[in-house]
């Protein structure tokens, strides 16, 4: 789905964290991706929410701590719009992987 939202979409590898908080018991999955648009963000933030409609997610599910997907805008056009989200570790952790991502890129276009 994303990949038909953005065609040139590329994503980190896979990174297994375990659950934050006490509400949520099952370990998480987390994948940071680098995409280029040109709609707005809260146009973004819409269809990104209608992805996860979509994959099964519900608030019922959420208020009993299952988490089937869950997709965040995190940062755009240079602006970090979800600052609680960009400071978790395994974001941390994966940024590195978007700056070779990013490097990769430039040099195809080249």
């Amino acid at each position: 789905m994303l990949k038909n939202l953005f065609p040139e979409i590329v994503f980190t590898e896979a990174l297994t964290t375990k659950p934050y908080g006490n509400h949520y018991k099952r370990p998480f999955v987390n994948v940071l991706a680098v995409a280029n648009h040109s709609a707005p963000t809260d146009e973004i933030n819409v269809q990104l929410k209608e992805m996860e409609k979509r994959m099964g997610r519900t608030p019922e599910d959420k208020a009993k701590g299952k988490v089937v997907i869950d997709l965040d805008l995190v940062a755009a056009d240079g602006e970090i719009l979800r600052p609680k989200d960009f400071e978790r570790d395994y974001v941390q952790d994966l940024l590195p992987q978007i700056d070779t991502i990013d490097a990769m890129a430039k040099e195809t276009v080249k």
